[in-house]
């Protein structure tokens, strides 16, 4: 809030439609636990999904079953990869068959030592695409599907982001055109949920606050680990739609909602605010990358 001016005394009269800067529209798109901890969860889970999905055999499911043949193939090299699973080294061979007088050649990948350089394996291929192959009862990747569990990682991220996100949206839509005024709060629950931050919990609780317009009375409420946000004035900031006041917001459990000046107008969002955006950015900045670039993988 604008300096040396009491959270009590501060008082929006800049009217509607109000004119709110794209910087403080994203840091407030931005803001808030649920929606920073939902973009840690999407950015390091799209980087597992981008190392691990790609090179997992779950990447030819979608492939036909049938059209394949068999042929006798002979092992030419192997070698152990970087990648482990179930704590057994993976390791990639490489082979050659011949195909009506044609020599093609291929690779598979085995947990565990399976052949060595000589030895005769039976591979598989595609009739009508024979450079297509693997050997049977190997793997044509180096991870098996089951890695796809990873995917859970950046889908739990993406699901905080999503739930949050109308909240947000909401706070920006009536910071633009929503009604001033106070409401006094008239019920505290304890919502049985706690945040974790370098090692002090913060219990969440859920607030009611009652206010009035064209004569009825409204309530608007809010979840929020900062207790100290929204009970340290006798009536918080509440802006309404004022065609539909139930459509409301407690201006300070909001996140980032600028300071209103002296003036009574909306302050730009602080510099500072822009730490929030990091974590959108790299997120999607990463993906982005990956889906231009393809797989980080560097095992062989």
């Amino acid at each position: 809030m604008s300096a040396n001016i009491p959270p009590e005394s501060r008082n929006l009269t800049d009217p509607a439609p109000r004119q709110v800067d794209i910087f403080t529209m994203a840091t407030i798109l931005c803001g808030g636990f649920t929606q920073q901890f939902g973009w840690v969860f999407f950015t390091l889970g799209s980087l597992f999904a981008w190392v691990f999905v790609p090179a997992s055999e779950a990447r030819f499911w979608l492939e036909p079953k049938t059209g394949w043949l068999e042929a006798t193939a002979a092992i030419t090299s192997f070698q152990a990869t970087n990648a482990s699973v179930n704590e057994q080294t993976v390791y990639w061979y490489t082979y050659s068959f011949d195909v009506h007088g044609q020599i093609y050649t291929g690779k598979s990948y085995s947990m565990g030592k399976s052949y060595e350089v000589g030895d005769e394996a039976i591979v598989k291929y595609r009739g009508n695409a024979p450079e297509v192959s693997h050997i049977q009862g190997a793997n044509r990747a180096i991870f098996p599907s089951f890695v796809l569990f990873v995917l859970i990682f950046p889908l739990a991220g993406l699901g905080m982001i999503i739930s949050s996100l109308r909240y947000n949206l909401r706070a920006i839509r009536l910071l633009q055109i929503g009604a001033f005024t106070r409401g006094k709060m008239v019920g505290k629950e304890d919502t049985s949920s706690y945040i974790q931050i370098n090692n002090t919990t913060y219990p969440i609780y859920k607030y009611y606050f009652e206010f009035s317009t064209g004569g009825r009375a409204f309530t608007a409420t809010c979840k929020t680990h900062q207790s100290w946000k929204v009970e340290d004035e006798e009536q918080e900031i509440i802006l309404y739609d004022k065609f539909t006041p139930d459509l409301n917001v407690v201006f300070d459990a909001a996140p980032n909602m600028p300071a209103i000046s002296r003036r009574g107008t909306l302050e730009l969002a602080s510099p500072t605010k822009a730490l929030y955006l990091i974590l959108p950015i790299l997120g999607i900045g990463l993906n982005l990358y990956f889906i231009w670039n393809g797989s980080p993988l560097g095992l062989n």
